[in-house]
C-alpha cells in the first residue's frame, strides 16, 4: 500500500494492488471525498463493475459496523485489509437515485426520515458505535467530559466564541427533566450523521452510506440530521430536547476534534462548529 500524498496515516492500495485483490483491473479510479481522516474514491473495474473504495483512520467503526450489522438497508462490502490504524474496504456502487433527487417537500423529506428512523433501529447483529448515550450516566459521563474540555479551551484561548456563561447554561440543560427522559425514553442505534446524500431509494427499499460513527441514542437524532442538513426546521417536527441533543452530539465532535484528533490546528473551524452547536441548543 501507498501512503497518501497529504494526510499522514492514511494509505492506499496502489492499482495493481486492487486488482489482485478484487480479481480484475481498475479502468477508472477517482477521488471524491478526502480529509485528514479519510481518503474516498470511486473505482471502475475492467469488468464492468463499480465500487466505492475508502481508506479511513479512527475513530471509524465502519469496517466493523460492516461486519456485524445486519440489515438491508447496507450496501455489500468488503475489507482489503489494513496498515497500522488505517482500514481499507471496497463497498457496492448503489445505482440508485439519492433521497435529494427523490424528496422535494418537507412533508415529503419528514415522511421519508420517519421512516429511515424505524429501519435504522432495526439493524440487528449488535453492530458497535462510536458513542452510546443510551442511559442517563452514559449520557451524564459524555456531558461532563464533553463541557470540561469546552471550559478548558474557552480558558487556553483556543475558543473565543463561546463564553462560560454559556457553558453553565448547558450544563443546566444537559441535566434537565426534558433531557434526560429523551435519552432514556427509547435509545436504539442511529446512523450520527444522516444526510440526504447518503441515503438512495432503490426499487426494493432505502440504502445508507458512511457508518463511520453511530450512536446509541434516541432514534430521533437522525431525523433532526437530516432535516436540518435540507435547511428545515426540526423543530417543526421533533422535540426539543431531541433536537438540542442531536447538536449536542456536533458539539461534542468538534471538542474531541480540537482536543484529541487535531490538537495542534490551530485555525477557527471547530470553535465555529462549537459555537453554532451551542446557538441552537440555547
Amino acid at each position: 500500500m501507498e501512503a497518501h500524498p497529504f494526510f499522514e496515516g492514511i494509505w492506499l492500495h496502489s492499482d495493481e494492488e486492487l486488482a489482485a485483490a478484487l480479481g480484475t483491473e481498475v479502468r477508472e479510479r477517482e477521488t471524491i471525498h478526502e480529509w485528514p481522516l479519510s481518503c474516498v474514491q470511486r473505482l471502475l473495474l475492467a469488468d464492468g463493475t463499480r465500487l466505492v473504495y475508502k481508506s479511513q483512520l479512527p475513530p471509524t467503526v465502519e469496517p466493523e459496523f460492516y461486519a456485524r450489522a445486519a440489515s438491508p438497508l447496507l450496501p455489500g462490502y468488503r475489507v482489503l485489509g489494513a496498515v497500522g490504524d488505517c482500514t481499507a474496504m471496497v463497498v457496492d456502487w448503489i445505482d440508485a437515485p439519492p433521497l435529494r433527487e427523490v424528496a422535494r417537500t418537507e412533508d415529503e423529506y419528514v415522511e421519508h426520515g420517519k421512516k429511515l428512523v424505524e429501519q435504522i433501529g432495526e439493524i440487528g447483529g449488535n453492530p458497535p458505535v462510536y458513542l452510546d448515550v443510551s442511559s442517563a450516566d452514559a449520557w451524564s459521563s459524555l456531558a461532563d467530559i464533553t463541557l470540561a474540555n469546552l471550559r478548558q479551551l474557552i480558558l487556553d484561548g483556543r475558543f473565543g466564541l463561546v463564553d462560560p456563561r454559556q457553558v453553565a447554561r448547558l450544563t443546566a440543560w444537559a441535566t434537565s427533566s426534558a433531557v434526560i427522559g429523551t435519552i432514556t425514553e427509547g435509545p436504539r442505534i442511529a446512523h450520527g450523521d444522516l444526510m440526504a446524500e447518503q441515503v438512495f431509494v432503490a426499487e426494493d427499499g432505502y440504502r445508507v452510506v458512511d457508518w463511520q460513527r453511530p450512536v446509541a441514542a434516541p432514534p430521533e437524532v437522525d431525523l433532526v440530521a437530516l432535516l436540518a442538513g435540507q435547511g428545515i426546521e426540526p423543530r417543526r417536527h421533533v422535540s426539543t430536547a431531541a433536537v438540542g441533543i442531536f447538536w449536542f452530539l456536533r458539539l461534542h465532535w468538534a471538542v474531541e476534534a480540537q482536543v484529541h484528533l487535531f490538537p495542534s490546528f490551530r485555525g477557527p473551524l471547530f470553535d465555529r462548529w462549537s459555537a453554532e452547536a451551542v446557538g441552537y441548543i440555547l
